[in-house]
Parts: C-alpha cells; structure tokens; sequence
C-alpha cells in the first residue's frame, strides 16, 4: 500500500519538524546545564570534595555517618519557602516569576539543595566525633588567652546586665533564632537573583563551615565556658556565670541556650547521633555566620546589614 504523495510530505515536514525541535530542546538542556556548571563549579567540588574526605574520615575512625540526600524536615520547608516564594513573585508580576523560574536559576536552586543535606550530615558527624575521638583539649590554654585579653574574666562586664532578666530573656531569644536566619540565608541563596553575589556567599559559607567548623574546631577542640566543669579539672571559673543565667531560668523559665546545651551534652555523653548535635567551642559559627550575614545584606541593603551588624555584635 503507497501513501499519497500530498501526506508522504506532510509526514516527513512533520518528522523534520519534530526532529528540529528536539535538536534545539536538546541545545538548550545542554546550554543550560553548562551555564549551571560553570556558575556552580567551585560551590559542587567544594561541597563534594568535604563530603568525600569527610565520610572516608568518619569510616576510618569507625564513626557514625548516616549520609542521605534529602531529609523530610528539610523537604517540607523547602517546598514550603519556595511555594510562597513563587506565589510572591507571581503577584508582583508574570514576567518576575518567569525569571525566577529560567532554567539555569531553577537548575542551580535544585543542585544547591541537593547539596545541603549530605554537607550537613558529614558536617554534624564530623563534629560529633571530636569528643569521642580527640576529647576537648583545648580548654585551658582558651581559658588562660580570654582571661589575658580581657583583664580578667569576660562575662564580669556583663554583670549589670545579668541583673536584669528581660534582657538576658532578649539576648537569649536573638541567639537562638540565628538556626532561622541560616535557614533563611540558604533558602536566599537557592534563588536570589544576585548571582555573583549570592556565589560569593555560599563559596565563603562553604570555607567557613570547611575550614573552621571542621578543621579548626579538630585543631582546637574545645567544649566552651558552658562546659568546662566536664571537661576540665578542678574549679570551673565559669560557675557563677551559669548559676546566674540558671536562677534566671528557675524564676521564669529555663532559658532556650541552657536547654540546649544540656541538651547537646546529654547526647555527647551517651554518643548516641543529633541531627543538630556536636559540641565545638572554637572557633564560633555562630559568631562567624552571623557576621557574614551582616558583610551580604550590607551589599543589598544598607539598613538591613546594619540591623545584621548589631546583631552580630550582641550575640557575641
């Protein structure tokens, strides 16, 4: 049987068309991954590469590493964040959304998520193990340093201020919601438009949780003032600092910092794995991170890196 000549060219024209299409799909895809890869590069090796020598670290010392991709916390807040975020964009005009959602911002966002997870599992187990494995040896020789550069111990300064309850309530509250400003920096970081910048941020948060959240704190185990009656002998200088905050916390309420951190020594005492567990004093992530929150908003926003810088400063 012979097809008609009229409908023998219309399905080639078709085929042809369809075969033209697919060529420019597949031109796209791959123009869009490079442009994906070469915006990501240094972020992805650096992320692989920590994960890679970090989980081959926690294997030879015979640790815990439940590695994964994904969590379902992180999932559901992701998905959560993004939806109003869409839905913000979309009513601020089609054309916003349609940018927000271009196919090398979209890509990005999804491969940068699919990093978070594994970097923090190998992050966390990796500073649960430095107990275990290296103890806190560090603490004396900090102590000895904080009391040369202050005159004395740091936190008598602040004793007017111990004196009065709603403001320790306050500081407590602002040093507790930097796990929400964290979040809200990464969620920023998946899909702000400010591409060179929000790089540099996530290249410099990367460093930071690499060089000094890992490295440094193994070089400089320490547990902190709030720890150092276990893990020092002898007197614990620090002891009337926390009869202090814990009276405070008897009287209206046990503070969320001090309930977190009998938290966090609970599961250090038992070795048993925290999703947000591990104890490392030195060098400060949450000084670190608050301050380079402060040096990113300052680039998009005067007023709001200010509010960042003062906060940076308090929770010191």
């Amino acid at each position: 049987m012979e097809l008609h000549p009229a409908l023998t060219t219309q399905v080639l024209s078709t085929r042809h068309e369809c075969s033209g299409l697919l060529s420019r799909s597949g031109s796209a895809a791959r123009a869009t991954l490079a442009s994906v890869w070469q915006e990501h590069r240094i972020i992805a090796c650096l992320a692989l590469g920590y994960i890679t020598i970090g989980g081959l670290v926690l294997t030879a010392l015979g640790r815990h590493w439940p590695i994964a991709v994904f969590n379902r916390s992180f999932g559901i807040a992701w998905s959560s964040m993004t939806a109003a975020w869409l839905l913000w964009r979309y009513f601020r005009g089609p054309r916003q959304l349609r940018q927000a959602l271009s196919g090398p911002r979209l890509v990005g966002a999804i491969l940068v998520s699919a990093l978070v997870v594994p970097t923090q599992i190998t992050f966390q187990a990796l500073k649960q193990s430095i107990g275990p494995v290296i103890g806190f040896r560090a603490d004396p020789l900090l102590h000895r340093v904080d009391v040369l550069l202050h005159g004395g111990m740091a936190w008598t300064w602040f004793e007017p201020l111990l004196m009065r309850p709603s403001w320790v309530r306050a500081i407590d509250f602002l040093y507790m919601a930097w796990f929400g400003l964290l979040f809200v920096f990464f969620f920023w970081a998946l899909w702000s438009g400010a591409r060179v910048l929000r790089q540099r941020a996530l290249i410099a948060f990367l460093l930071m949780w690499i060089g000094g959240g890992t490295a440094t704190a193994w070089l400089a185990s320490s547990g902190g003032p709030c720890y150092y009656e276990h893990v020092v002998a002898g007197a614990d200088p620090y002891a009337p600092l926390l009869a202090r905050l814990d009276a405070i916390g008897s009287e209206h309420g046990e503070l969320k910092a001090r309930f977190n951190q009998r938290g966090l020594w609970e599961i250090r005492r038992a070795d048993t794995w925290g999703h947000f567990a591990g104890i490392s004093a030195m060098p400060s992530l949450h000084v670190g991170v608050a301050v380079l929150l402060a040096v990113v908003a300052m680039q998009r926003s005067r007023v709001l890196g200010s509010i960042l810088t003062a906060y940076a400063a308090v929770i010191q």
